[in-house]
């Protein structure tokens, strides 16, 4: 017989547990006064209008649990994006980030033994970068081959597929860009006062990430470079995962083995660990989280978070003064706008650099700012958010093309790889004439 704290789930979705097998405090839940001024910043709300899939609505499900309704409670819960645009807009000071972290292990607790098995071994994957590179040979070739549109074909012959594991392959075939041919990053990239005749620069190391390196490898070279342009000589130690899609998905444990290597790893290098995915900053910043009081980890966690920092807010500190503007070259400089990643502008309040590095640049006439509205709004990326809810990442998706069409850019900006694969989805599908790129690439253009 189990204990009343003891999880009661045992991979069903509809086994009931009370409040307490949750693991969430009710001190966080009561913090919320139900005023509704989280409504207008929360996507999920926005796109569907129903009070259930709105921070507060969530709130209320768990509250309500008490009561035995937890899978009422846990059904809304996987449906949070997990953007804390609610945490920003809450006059309460309610920590619903805390929130969700004391609920993600039950939640993958309902997931199928398969699922489950099968997410488990692909985040163990993500810390083996050898083999992860290895394996998304095959994916790039499938790609060149166009194999990929197979599932897609045979869906649209046979509609009747359409709810099977080949409709969701079909569907998740738009979240997937070319791979490119992968091209190592170098393992010093000396910054230009340390070259023959300059003064020794400052040694910052750098965070490569998983998902940024496979998919977006340029991304990764054009911050190096832009690093080193700027002043300062960037190192890249060894290093895995930094175990962001275990902690979201709630298999906790893998992410605290992935926080304990990259301590390890870059303990004995010093400087600033500079990140250019917003996602995997939000995570290093937050391994102290990882480790409960007492723990001899979590004073080595806190240390090692206060080195990291956001490739924008290193850019903001070193780039030098703007010169003169060319009236010549502002005429052909392209309009772009601004997506602030979730967890850059919410999870790290970093949002004064990105704004300062676009200015500076706007200033050297490389661009012309145009505003984009709901900057700070989800764009349905999440993670592996829009793989597992994917009709609603793509109702969320849909407000956010709204705005960036009206905003007639030519190039959107953002600071996250899960970002980057979320917009041009939704470029692709509108055939809009719109560039997506990273906040490196445009310090290189």
């Amino acid at each position: 017989m189990k204990e009343a704290g003891d999880c009661k789930l045992e991979g069903a979705s509809d086994g009931p547990i009370n409040l307490f097998d949750l693991q969430v405090s009710a001190d966080l839940l009561s913090a919320c006064i139900h005023c509704g001024l989280c409504l207008p910043a929360c996507p999920t709300y926005l796109a569907t209008g129903q009070e259930s899939q709105s921070p507060r609505g969530r709130i209320y499900a768990v509250m309500k649990s008490r009561d035995g309704n937890v899978k009422r409670a846990l059904d809304h819960l996987s449906t949070c994006l997990g953007c804390l645009g609610c945490q920003t807009a809450c006059p309460s000071g309610v920590q619903y980030e805390s929130i969700l972290e004391q609920v993600r292990p039950a939640l993958a607790a309902r997931r199928s033994w398969l699922a489950r098995t099968a997410m488990r071994l692909f985040f163990r994957l993500l810390g083996n970068y050898g083999l992860l590179r290895l394996l998304f040979i095959p994916v790039r070739i499938v790609q060149r081959l166009a194999l990929d549109r197979l599932p897609e074909a045979l869906v649209r012959v046979a509609p009747f597929l359409k709810g099977t594991w080949l409709g969701r392959l079909a569907s998740w075939r738009q979240f997937t860009p070319a791979v490119p041919v992968h091209k190592s990053l170098p393992p010093r990239l000396a910054g230009k006062a340390a070259m023959p005749g300059g003064e020794k620069s400052e040694q910052v190391q750098f965070f490569q990430g998983c998902v940024m390196d496979i998919f977006y490898n340029q991304v990764n070279h054009a911050a190096m470079k832009a690093l080193a342009g700027a002043g300062l000589t960037c190192n890249l130690p060894r290093q895995t995962c930094c175990g962001a899609l275990a902690y979201h998905a709630g298999d906790v444990d893998i992410a605290r083995k992935l926080a304990k290597e990259n301590m390890a790893h870059f303990e004995n290098f010093g400087g600033e660990i500079v990140v250019a995915s917003a996602g995997c900053g939000a995570m290093l910043k937050g391994y102290e989280h990882l480790f409960a009081e007492g723990e001899p980890e979590r004073a080595r966690a806190a240390q090692f978070s206060r080195r990291v920092k956001d490739f924008s807010q290193v850019m903001a500190s070193h780039m030098p003064a703007a010169p003169k503007k060319s009236e010549s070259r502002a005429g052909e400089a392209p309009r772009v706008a601004y997506h602030a990643a979730c967890h850059l502008a919410h999870a790290q309040g970093v949002r004064a650099e990105p704004e300062a590095v676009l200015n500076r640049l706007a200033a050297e006439g490389c661009l012309k700012r145009v505003p984009l509205a709901d900057a700070e709004h989800c764009c349905g990326s999440a993670g592996i958010y829009n793989l597992l809810n994917t009709e609603l990442s793509l109702q969320v998706l849909e407000a956010k093309m709204d705005s960036l069409q009206a905003s007639g850019a030519e190039v959107v900006v953002t600071a996250n790889p899960g970002c980057l694969l979320q917009l041009e989805a939704g470029v692709r599908a509108r055939g809009l004439n719109v560039k997506v790129k990273h906040l490196a690439e445009l310090c290189q253009d």
